[in-house]
């Protein structure tokens, strides 16, 4: 292979091997005090760690968040303390004491890494694959910025350090497909090659033909015979820099180098024995001291990187002050990327019959936003033509048009997800959507964007039952509760285009993870409805006339419903209220006296939704006052569907008027 640096501008290998060394022997005494954690892939892989960020990766370690910066994904993220270590050793302000609280509560070190809690960690990793999957989104969002920008100001490579399973779990083979298909050339995957799993050896369970497989999705393949050589691991990272594809570089490591136990799957997830640390300290001629490390090693390291990046960041930062005012603002608005975006004008035309389906709203209000922020990008699960939601007045991202805000990320929602975090880790607003029932391929996703409380929306049409003739593997029916149980996640499921309006003017100002589910059926806009109320999660939207004796809770289409409720209920003199309630989450954020005072204590309260009743036990105490369903749909016109299912006005008013009269 041909190595592209020029000697004299890399770390001597006898200094190399002493950083890698003393990377591995911190490792390992982090995990020994932690009594957990996986000393097989600290100690096998730490000549990659330690050759990429002392020779490749450009950072400012004071700037750990500069936006020009290369990425690192943790894949494997089960190698926190290999990581860790290496930042450490790099410069990044983590505190000595911190590696040794590892894995402790209130750390900045924990079991797994974690964005926004350690300096230098991009990326919160852990279940296998979803790294890998993300890091397509990071470096797709790096060529959408470097179009916008200029490669002056946004110009990065993305490396990910992976292992066996994140090449087994299926959202990463979707991903890289499809960073296959757009040429994502500066994506550069390290794969940890070791031949082993946690149950034993690799070829019990995993026998592709790596290079055949990358070859056939448009990525490079090279191959590292032995992670020991340094200097063959250069030359490889140098060629995949200057390819015109992704590249994945196979990297032959023994899992749990130098241990008595090495290369077998009992080094791979449980603390070494003393006698064991000791033996492979005594090997690597490090001292049999917990926690000893050479300083002269660390400063080598860390002033080599610092001195290697100094020219770049400041030709970067003159650059930055060289942008002209319009895209001067666009860097601001980009680099406060989780400040609230205000929409002020809402390019939506009201029919003249008022009646119109929130997903055809949604994708108009979507384009509207579009208009005026620059960072709205995204794309659907192959279905925009039935959830709408497409930009129409911009070309698909592809390697001819990297400035294109619409993504065809294929059927492949697990990545679709992923790959939407990625995006949003660099600053951009995506948008990924695909049918409702579908949204329990995005749960890896979806929980992760949760975690890392990423501003990405999701779009869900074809919300209920009322899908009708498609059937219950179409209807969902609990994946409503379910988005409801995620932590740091907003659920919205508006009940026509007044509300529709209001859930991306929630959406956009609280900068949260968010999904907003959407009906496919036309349905009226409410003279009632505010944009206005939304925020707050939950409102009444029909008072009672005197005495409150009950109130209708609803979200959604079934709002329509519920108003032909109340309105038989009125008739016959029964003092009803009804609430409309978008956003359970947003209601609960509340204060309680806005609480109270539109659901008040010790009132009958019922829901009408056609979904599970899970979500509602904390309003509805009488399975009775639930009108939903904790069935599977059936294929059947839309209104049969519904009549069979009890969601019919005749037959919910007399029911509620029993109870009322109890």
């Amino acid at each position: 292979m041909l190595n592209i640096n020029k000697k004299e501008e890399l770390v001597e290998k006898k200094d190399i091997d002493r950083i890698i060394d003393n990377i591995r022997g911190l490792s390992i005494d982090m995990i020994n005090e932690a009594k957990s954690g996986h000393p097989g892939i600290a100690l096998g892989a730490a000549p990659i760690l330690a050759t990429l960020y002392n020779n490749h990766i450009k950072i400012d370690q004071k700037n750990p968040n500069w936006i020009s910066r290369d990425r690192f994904i943790m894949s494997a993220g089960h190698g926190s303390s290999l990581l860790y270590a290496t930042l450490f050793m790099a410069g990044f302000d983590i505190p000595f004491e911190e590696l040794k609280k590892f894995r402790k509560l209130g750390s900045i070190t924990p079991g797994h890494p974690e964005y926004g809690v350690t300096p230098g960690v991009d990326i919160s990793t852990g279940p296998l694959g979803s790294g890998l999957a993300s890091s397509v989104g990071i470096c797709l969002a790096e060529r959408f910025l470097r179009d916008y920008f200029g490669e002056n100001i946004v110009n990065y490579y993305t490396y990910v350090l992976c292992g066996d399973g994140d090449l087994m779990e299926g959202m990463s083979y979707e991903a890289l497909s499809l960073a296959g298909k757009l040429c994502l050339n500066k994506l550069i995957v390290l794969y940890d090659s070791n031949g082993v799993t946690l149950d034993g050896s690799l070829e019990s369970s995993f026998n592709e033909d790596i290079k055949m497989r990358f070859e056939s999705i448009n990525w490079n393949y090279l191959r590292v015979d032995d992670a020991e050589n340094t200097l063959l691991l250069d030359d490889a990272i140098n060629i995949a820099k200057n390819s015109l594809k992704p590249t994945i570089i196979e990297v032959k490591t023994v899992i749990g180098k130098y241990s008595i136990n090495e290369g077998t799957c009992t080094v791979h997830g449980s603390p070494l024995s003393s006698d064991d640390i000791s033996s492979i300290k005594e090997k690597l001629l490090l001292r049999d001291v917990p926690f000893t490390i050479s300083q002269d090693v660390k400063t080598l390291m860390e002033e080599f990187i610092t001195n290697r990046n100094k020219e770049e960041i400041e030709r970067w930062n003159f650059e930055v002050e060289q942008l002209i005012l319009e895209k001067k603002n666009d860097f601001d608005l980009l680099v406060n990327s989780n400040n609230p975006i205000k929409l002020m004008d809402i390019d939506y035309m009201y029919p003249e019959d008022m009646k119109d389906s929130t997903r055809n709203v949604s994708g108009k209000i979507l384009n509207s936003i579009a208009k005026n922020y620059p960072f709205l990008i995204g794309g659907s699960a192959d279905v925009s033509k039935s959830s709408m939601a497409r930009i129409i007045d911009t070309l698909d991202n592809s390697l001819e048009n990297p400035g294109g805000r619409n993504i065809n990320f294929g059927i492949r929602e697990s990545a679709m997800s992923l790959i939407g975090n990625g995006l949003a880790l660099c600053g951009l607003t995506p948008f990924v959507s695909t049918f409702f029932s579908f949204s329990d391929y995005m749960k890896p996703g979806l929980r992760m964007s949760a975690m890392m409380s990423l501003p990405i929306i999701y779009v869900f049409s074809h919300d209920s039952i009322s899908v009708g003739e498609d059937g219950p593997t179409h209807q969902p029916v609990e994946q409503l509760a379910g988005l409801r149980a995620l932590p740091n996640f907003d659920l919205y499921r508006p009940a026509d285009a007044n509300e529709t309006i209001g859930v991306y003017k929630a959406i956009l100002e609280n900068r949260k993870p968010s999904a907003i589910v959407l009906g496919r059926n036309k349905v009226r806009i409410q003279d009632v409805t505010s944009s206005s109320e939304v925020k707050n999660g939950a409102y009444i939207v029909a008072h009672e006339r005197d005495n409150l004796e009950g109130i209708i809770i609803s979200s959604g289409e079934e709002l329509e419903l519920t108003m032909d409720v109340y309105q038989k209920l009125i008739e016959k003199g029964y003092g009803i209220r009804v609430v409309s309630m978008p956003s359970m989450s947003l209601f609960e954020r509340q204060d309680k006296d806005y609480i109270e005072s539109i659901i008040p204590k010790n009132v009958k309260t019922f829901v009408i939704e056609a979904s599970s009743s899970l979500s509602w036990y904390k309003y509805v105490k009488d399975d009775d006052n639930l009108f939903t369903i904790d069935t599977f749909g059936l294929s059947g016109a839309k209104d049969e569907v519904l009549h069979h299912f009890g969601f019919d006005s005749n037959i919910i008013q007399e029911k509620i008027e029993r109870k009322l009269n109890e």
